[in-house]
């Protein structure tokens, strides 16, 4: 009589798929690898065409401030005639810890444009914990915490959420979710934008 075999290739490749999952269940840092390898093969492009964005209704961002490291305060109303980029996110956010290196990349590329401003906002305010957080992964990005908090409108409690002002402080640009910010695209955007002309700068 045969005995039965309970270990075959597809017994174990089905094991494999079903540990995987559930290790990108439980570790944030799994699930964020697995979101980057989907960047690496092309996923998550921001989408940066005017038809997919338009804020012109909504009102104007000027006095929303954030506190540095240091514990200076910056208003974006400081920020007139600068393209800002915005990034709320947490160490804990599988999706945030995915897109952290595209942002990373995309800030040393424009690192010398004066006309770029970045804010990484960790919606914590933990900034101990964020801050060894960057350095154990080589991150050059400049860390916030919000001094006020933005309109339901533009952040619903979702995150990663980014923004892009324009020059005139208004919203440009809009994303709930990761994104592969380290594109051609997305870099000739912001660049696109340092050279539009404002009508009237921020009050």
């Amino acid at each position: 009589m045969k005995q039965k075999r309970y270990f075959n290739f597809s017994n174990i490749g089905l094991a494999i798929v079903v540990a995987l999952t559930l290790l990108t269940m439980a570790s944030p840092t799994a699930k964020g690898y697995l979101i980057r390898g989907l960047m690496f093969i092309g996923s998550y492009k921001p989408d940066v065409s005017e038809d997919a964005h338009n804020f012109k209704l909504h009102p104007n961002l000027s006095h929303y401030s954030y506190r540095d490291t240091s514990g200076n305060i910056t208003s974006l109303s400081d920020l007139k005639n600068k393209v800002v980029f915005v990034n709320y996110w947490a160490t804990w956010c599988p999706p945030c810890l995915a897109e952290m290196p595209a942002i990373n990349k995309l800030r040393q590329k424009l690192k010398n444009n004066s006309q770029i401003v970045f804010i990484m906002v960790d919606v914590d305010n933990d900034f101990a914990k964020s801050k060894v957080f960057l350095k154990n992964n080589d991150y050059d990005l400049p860390l916030y915490s919000s001094v006020n908090p933005f309109p339901d409108s533009l952040l619903d409690g979702s995150i990663p959420t980014t923004l892009v002002l324009g020059k005139d402080g208004s919203l440009k640009y809009k994303h709930t979710g990761p994104g592969n910010y380290d594109d051609e695209s997305f870099e000739a955007f912001l660049k696109k934008e340092t050279k539009q002309a404002i009508p009237e700068l921020m009050n």
